[in-house]
């Protein structure tokens, strides 16, 4: 395949001026050219725009109708409170307090000693117990690792061939790191739910009235319950896939920042809009416990055993995160594993996956296999970011109901196998900001999987690129998926759409929403040279999960 690019930056904008592309058949291309950063100029005010960058160096919003409606009441969210402690703070670099080296045969158990040795250590100020470092070498490992206590760190000397290498040997399905936590479900304490007055809460709300804010505190954890009724499903025409209300029951995990008579405001903003005559929703204080937190993964190269392409007797799941809040993983390459190299399981929030490659997976190529970058199980507040993948199906994917925000930033794929977007009914709140491969869709996906339909709502595509495929927004009834920016073979579906084959700005939503809320400190905490100059996605190419990224 031959293609000529000719890329120009506009502040920090990359702009696709010339593409001669060439169908895949399975995948996009693999190699392209360097992009190269011309002067910064400033750009004049497109206040016509959903959100743009203003003269005075912040964000603007306009506000606008869902999908068959015209009350313009709706704003574009703020998706910058996902990642570690609610975004903007780097990763700690916790003490190591155990080292060991590699064995021959089976390292699992020397390897699980040492992470319980340091779990049952007191923790720091900080929530810190220590790190367990694994010195560069090749580790045997026979089933599974568990970190299941707060403050514990598994580090290696390096995700490259001459780092710390931990092999999965076992020749079934499972997961080789998992971080848990305990518990099920989200507690609700007892009489404190009160209904949701307000007839009509539209997207990026922060605020809204309730019956009663007798017993609620500012600081208060709540659920934001969306109950929507039969009606709903109706006016979707999701019946015919399955889809019961109550199966539809999604808990928004928020905080009370304000209470003003019966008018609570919360720390993040309402992604999936409410209204009464769909069934409106509730508030309840939360009270959950048993997750785990400040514990992580990195630096370490992970590489599963399999016996062929299509086997499916191996390594499933490099690092599965259940339960967690406030962790991390970073700087961790898997390869040749089933589904996928860091999946977010399970009511976890606030944790951030950085530098991390999943590379030539080996299973089928077919349904719930090579999910790069999974999110699911009632997951929100979660950054991924600067990653790379080659071989997956869904590489930046979100499972059935997941809540959001969740935001998936700067990252890069190829070799693709199907699309990114959200996959599996009804996730919202999701910006994929930045992202390179090759499907890029948000849609009704009406049967296909086990009657999927609705796969996600208020889900953001900005400044997206596909090398050799459409770009496709569809909207449902009552919300809005959005395609700002984006750079594809052709524009496919009915939602809405700006800026079609020309980057706009911000380069990045995520980061200037977090600029404009915490200041550019927190920006330069939690990102690399590269994405502050606009030139991530040639650094990632060229790293491709070998070695350490060069963030510049």
């Amino acid at each position: 395949m031959k293609r000529n690019l000719i890329y120009c930056l506009l502040g920090l904008t990359l702009i696709a001026t010339s593409c001669k592309k060439k169908k895949s058949l399975e995948g996009d291309e693999t190699t392209n050219p360097p992009v190269t950063n011309p002067p910064v100029t400033n750009p004049p005010e497109n206040t016509a725009s959903l959100v743009y960058l203003g003269t005075s160096g912040k964000l603007s919003y306009n506000k606008f109708a869902n999908e068959g409606e015209i009350n313009k009441d709706n704003v574009i969210p703020d998706f910058s409170n996902a990642g570690y402690k609610g975004g903007g703070v780097a990763l700690p670099d916790v003490p190591v307090k155990k080292t060991i080296a590699a064995v021959v045969g089976d390292n699992r158990l020397n390897i699980q000693n040492a992470i319980d040795e340091v779990k049952n250590l007191p923790a720091d100020g900080n929530g810190f117990r220590g790190t367990v470092l694994l010195q560069a070498g090749t580790y045997e490992v026979e089933g599974k690792l568990v970190i299941d206590k707060s403050g514990v760190v598994l580090r290696g000397a390096g995700q490259g061939v001459s780092g710390t290498i931990i092999k999965a040997t076992q020749k079934v399905q499972h997961n080789l790191i998992e971080i848990n936590g305990s518990g099920s479900g989200m507690p609700e304490v007892g009489g404190t739910r009160t209904k949701i007055t307000t007839s009509y809460v539209p997207t990026g709300a922060m605020s809204f009235t309730v019956e009663s804010t007798a017993g609620f505190t500012v600081g208060d954890p709540i659920s934001v319950y969306r109950v929507p009724n039969q009606l709903w499903i109706d006016e979707l025409d999701m019946g015919q896939y399955g889809w019961i209300p109550s199966g539809y029951d999604i808990n928004f995990e928020r905080k009370i920042v304000a209470i003003n008579g019966n008018t609570v405001t919360l720390n993040a903003p309402v992604v999936d809009p409410m209204q009464t005559k769909y069934g409106g929703g509730f508030i309840f204080k939360t009270n959950i416990s048993g997750r785990i937190s400040n514990s992580g993964v990195e630096n370490i190269r992970l590489v599963s055993y399999y016996l062929n392409d299509d086997d499916e007797l191996h390594a499933w799941n490099g690092i599965e995160l259940n339960r967690t809040e406030n962790c991390w993983v970073k700087q961790v390459t898997a390869k040749y594993f089933g589904y996928a190299c860091v999946s977010v399981s399970t009511m976890s929030v606030y944790n951030t996956i950085e530098e991390c490659a999943m590379v030539d997976p080996k299973s089928q190529t077919t349904g719930s296999r090579k999910y790069s970058f999974n999110l699911e199980g009632g997951s929100s507040f979660n950054l991924f970011q600067r990653c790379y993948t080659n071989g997956g199906r869904h590489d930046y994917v979100t499972g059935s109901t997941v809540p959001g925000p969740n935001v998936f930033l700067d990252s890069y794929s190829t070799n693709t196998k199907a699309d990114i977007g959200p996959h599996h009914r009804w996730a919202t709140g999701v910006l994929f900001d930045n992202i390179y491969g090759g499907q890029i869709i948000v849609q009704n996906r009406k049967a296909m999987g086990s009657g999927h339909g609705w796969a996600g709502a208020q889900t953001m595509f900005w400044n997206c690129k596909s090398s050799n495929y459409d770009i496709k927004v569809e909207s449902p009834k009552g919300a809005q998926n959005w395609g700002i920016g984006c750079v594809g073979l052709k524009k496919n579906g009915a939602g809405y759409w700006e800026s079609w084959g020309t980057n706009t700005l911000p380069r990045s939503l995520y980061i200037a929403q977090l600029k404009d809320r915490l200041g550019a400190t927190a920006v330069n905490n939690i990102t690399s040279a590269g994405q502050r100059n606009g030139a991530i996605y040639e650094l990632l190419r060229t790293w491709a999960g070998e070695g350490k990224l060069n963030v510049q």
